[in-house]
C-alpha cells in the first residue's frame, strides 16, 4: 500500500480519537500547511523548471494534545510529520523527481509546570533553531539555511559536474536538528529561557542554549539564541562540535538586521559560517537581502558564497505569496567552478 493510502485512514482514524479525548478533557488540535513553489535553475551550463516543495518550510500536519494533570501542571503530546513530493533540496538536473515520503518531525510527550517544560520522544534538541532566529517576516522565501532550496544542485567545472553541491559547500550548521531526547526548558525569566537535552542519533547528543526575546522600548524588539552542540566520536573518530548563535532586530519603523555565526569542528577541520540579512516590513509586506558564506566545509581551503534577496505578501494570517532570487558560488583553489542562479516563486497555506 501507499504512503498517501496509508495516510488517509491513519489521518481519519486520529481525528475520530480527538473527538473522544475532547470529552475526556484534553484538547486537540489538528494543523498543518502546504508550500509549493516553481524553482528555476541555471548552472551555467542547464536551466529548467522545477515544480517543488518549499523546503524552508515543508508541507506537514500535526496533532497538538494537551489537558491539566493537576492545578498548575499540564500534560500533552506533540505528533506532527511532513510529506513532500519533490522537495527543494532533493531535486537537480540528474533527479529531475523526489518521491514523496512520510516523514516524522516530532513524536514527543510533555509535561509543563512553574518549573518549566519536560519533552521525552522525537523532536527538537536544545539548540535547535538557534542558528535560525530571523525577525524579517521573509524566512518562508529565504533564512540562514540557504541549501533548503537548491541544495542539491552541484558546481560545474565546464560541463561536468564537480561532485560538490549547494548543501556540501555552504550550511548555517544548526546544531543537531531533531532525533530521539530528553529536554528540559527553563520558564522563561526576563526574557531569556535555558534550554539542555540529551539523546541519541548514531552516537550519543548533548545540548545547551540560552535563548532571549524581548522589547526595547522605542528601539523595537530584540531575539537572540546562542547554543552548543557536542555528538560523542564513532569508535576511532572525532567528536562533532558546533558552537554559535544568532541575533535579529526588528525596528518600530518596519526596518530589521539578522546576523548568524556558528562554528563545526568535526574531522580534524574546523568549517565556519556567516550570514547578515538586512530588510524592511511594511503592511502585508516583507523584502529583504542577504549575503552568508561558509569557510571550508565541503573541503580545506573552499569560500562558497551566496547572494539573496525575498519579497513575502501576508494577505491574510493563514497564506503567503513569496518570490526569491540566489546567486551562489564556489571560490576552490585551482578550480574554475560556474555560478548557480536560483529564481523561485510560490506560496504557503496554512490550516
Amino acid at each position: 500500500m501507499t504512503p498517501i493510502k496509508l495516510l488517509v485512514p491513519a489521518a481519519a482514524a486520529l481525528a475520530a480519537a480527538a473527538v473522544q479525548v475532547q470529552a475526556q478533557g484534553i484538547e486537540v488540535r489538528l494543523s498543518g500547511q502546504i508550500n509549493r513553489a516553481l524553482m528555476h535553475v541555471d548552472d551555467g551550463s542547464q536551466k529548467d523548471w522545477f515544480n517543488v516543495d518549499n523546503g524552508n518550510s515543508s508541507t506537514r500536519f500535526r496533532f497538538n494534545a494537551q489537558g491539566d494533570v493537576s492545578p498548575g501542571m499540564k500534560a500533552g503530546i506533540l505528533f506532527e510529520a511532513q510529506f513532500q513530493s519533490n522537495a527543494s533540496d532533493a531535486v537537480n538536473f540528474v533527479n529531475r523527481q523526489s518521491s514523496a515520503s512520510l516523514a516524522e518531525r516530532h513524536m514527543d510527550v510533555f509535561f509543563n509546570g512553574p518549573w518549566g517544560t519536560v519533552r521525552l520522544g522525537q523532536g527538537d534538541g536544545a539548540a535547535n533553531g538557534a542558528a535560525e532566529v530571523d525577525l524579517s517576516g521573509t524566512t518562508v522565501a529565504h533564512y540562514s539555511s540557504s541549501p533548503d532550496i537548491g541544495g542539491a544542485f552541484q558546481y560545474r567545472t565546464g560541463a561536468a559536474f564537480s561532485g560538490t553541491s549547494i548543501g556540501d559547500s555552504i550550511s548555517n550548521q544548526d546544531f543537531e536538528s531533531r532525533y530521539d531526547r530528553l529536554h528540559y526548558q527553563s520558564p522563561l525569566l526576563s526574557g531569556f529561557m535555558i534550554e539542555l537535552s540529551w539523546g541519541h542519533k548514531d552516537n550519543d547528543i548533548m545540548e545547551l542554549a540560552v535563548r532571549y526575546s524581548g522589547k526595547l522600548g522605542a528601539m523595537g524588539t530584540l531575539a537572540a539564541a546562542v547554543g552548543f552542540s557536542n555528538e560523542d566520536a564513532a569508535p576511532g573518530g572525532t567528536d562533532d562540535e558546533v558552537m554559535g548563535g544568532s541575533v535579529s532586530w526588528l525596528h518600530p519603523s518596519g526596518f530589521n538586521l539578522t546576523f548568524t555565526h556558528t562554528q563545526r569542528d568535526f574531522g580534524g577541520r574546523e568549517r565556519k559560517f556567516d550570514y547578515l540579512k538586512g530588510g524592511y516590513k511594511f503592511g502585508q509586506h516583507a523584502v529583504s537581502v542577504d549575503y552568508g558564506m561558509g569557510k571550508d566545509q565541503a573541503a580545506s581551503g573552499d569560500d562558497a558564497k551566496v547572494y539573496g534577496i525575498g519579497y513575502v505578501f501576508t494577505p491574510v494570517a493563514w497564506a503567503e505569496l513569496f518570490a526569491l532570487y540566489k546567486i551562489h558560488s564556489l571560490d576552490r583553489p585551482g578550480v574554475s567552478l560556474s555560478d548557480i542562479n536560483i529564481a523561485t516563486v510560490g506560496t504557503r497555506v496554512k490550516f
